[in-house]
């Protein structure tokens, strides 16, 4: 007993394993396409996934977006609603995309407001 113990508790201290980077990376790239164009909702327009955080087991995934800066100003909890609404449809697109066992819950967590990009034809500039 003492040794299937000691299995358990070096495997929880060995590093992150080649196959869970791959699948945490193909995640992230799978989600960051859903992001650009499958998802509907207006309020997440310019809500760009920054990072993919896989936890170790594979059931959740922590996803870090940004907010546009046009919605700086109503904060990150309007778009939080918006994603805890699409996350079924997101797990289900990952689910016919990938072949997992288990597709991960999603959390999502704003990291931060995007910077605001300067186009010399858009209108709103300082004059």
């Amino acid at each position: 007993m003492s040794s299937k113990h000691r299995r358990s508790s070096s495997s929880e201290g060995a590093t992150i394993s080649a196959r869970h980077l791959r699948l945490q990376s193909t995640l992230f790239e799978e989600v960051s396409l859903l992001f650009r164009g499958e998802l509907s909702d207006p309020l997440l327009e310019g809500v760009v996934v920054t990072m993919l955080e896989l936890s170790p087991d594979g059931r959740q995934a922590r996803i870090g977006f940004t907010l546009p800066p046009e919605r700086q100003e109503s904060g990150p909890a309007p778009v939080e609603e918006a994603l805890e609404r699409a996350s079924g449809f997101i797990r289900s697109q990952l689910a016919l995309g990938l072949d997992l066992k288990r597709v991960p819950n999603l959390r999502f967590v704003c990291v931060g407001v995007a910077p605001r990009l300067a186009a010399p034809d858009e209108e709103g500039g300082e004059s």
